[in-house]
């Protein structure tokens, strides 16, 4: 009897070993040490039956799915890199590298390739900012290492819109002052005009010029017509061409401008060119007709400005009456080699 009760604590001890291996925490399916007994597919984890298909027991009890990835056949499998955020959650298999992030089952890059001043058509832009985040189109253009950019810079404040500025580089600028970006990325202003609000204005009209029209010392002319700004502000027919027609200066019927003399040397060489003559367009300078008018009293038709040093007589080259000594002179011109005031 004594000999009994001396092996009582070994059996307290026994079933007390036993006890603790029923609780199977490496799970498996069936589960033996919970009762009742595991269903298959469920592990006994801590004394309790649970499904070995989740995020927190995949496959076997604590198996810990990474963030992003799923339990599939008792496999954690996908996932996410770190810091991805957005409004997407996706798996990617094999997962991205560093520098992609995983939206939509796909690996996209996370900035555009360097060198990238307009990126708004590459992936990256689409989730610059996270999966299915995109940049500001209107104040970034580009995908870039620090995030959403507008060229090489940072993305442009509230106010301003990532445009090409006048030198051709891609800025922000000021859709309220920029002529070439005036109340819109692209928007020009027309010759002379400026930018106002974002509006273009020519002077103080506060309206931009019609088509055809430019704006000409604060004032819209048609440079279509416009002798004095023929084709463009400040283009000035010359009296080889007086007329402005479809932005040219031309000579009347004759559809061009008429061929301006050119000077010699001693009197010789050079040529008297044409005259605009009303009425007749572009007639060749002779004595017959120098000027559009005949010479007289002696006086021949030839070249003035010229001779051995350029600027004799009033120092314009041009056709003309006159006499020719050391150089052509047109009546009334001073004798000397230099003009005076």
């Amino acid at each position: 009897m004594a000999r009994a009760l001396a092996l009582v604590p070994f059996f307290v001890a026994l079933m007390t070993l036993l006890a603790a291996c029923g609780d199977d925490n490496r799970g498996g399916g069936g589960g033996t040490g919970c009762s009742p007994a595991c269903s298959p597919g469920e592990g006994c984890c801590n004394r309790m039956c649970v499904a070995l298909n989740s995020t927190s027991n995949c496959g076997r009890c604590g198996v810990v799915c990474s963030s992003g990835q799923t339990c599939q056949m008792g496999m954690c499998v996908g996932g996410t890199t770190m810091g991805d955020g957005g409004t997407t959650m996706s798996t990617c298999t094999p997962e991205c590298s560093a520098s992609q992030r995983c939206c939509g089952g796909s690996c996209v890059d996370r900035q555009a390739p360097a060198g990238t001043m307009d990126g708004r058509s590459h992936p990256s832009f689409q989730n610059c900012n996270g999966c299915g985040v995109s940049c500001d189109p209107d104040r970034a253009s580009v995908c870039g290492a620090t995030g959403c950019m507008c060229g090489a810079t940072a993305q442009c404040p509230t106010g301003q819109i990532c445009g090409v500025n006048p030198a051709g580089v891609v800025s922000c600028v000021s859709t309220e002052f920029d002529r070439n970006n005036c109340g819109g990325v692209g928007i020009v202003c027309g010759e002379g005009e400026s930018c106002v609000s974002g509006v273009c204005a020519c002077g103080t009209t506060g309206m931009r010029c019609a088509a055809g029209q430019a704006c000409c010392g604060g004032a819209c002319v048609d440079v279509a017509t416009d002798g004095m700004n023929c084709g463009a502000c400040g283009n000035v027919c010359g009296s080889n061409a007086p007329n402005c027609n479809a932005g040219s200066c031309t000579c009347e019927a004759a559809g061009r401008a008429c061929a301006e003399p050119m000077a010699g040397i001693f009197g010789m060489g050079g040529s008297t060119g044409e005259s605009c003559c009303a009425g007749m367009g572009c007639v060749a300078n002779t004595n017959a007709s120098c000027e559009c008018a005949p010479c007289g009293d002696g006086t021949t038709c030839g070249v003035a400005g010229g001779g051995l040093i350029p600027g004799m007589g009033d120092g314009t080259v041009r056709a003309c009456c006159g006499t020719s000594t050391l150089g052509h002179m047109c009546a009334g011109d001073s004798p000397f080699p230099f003009p005076f005031p």
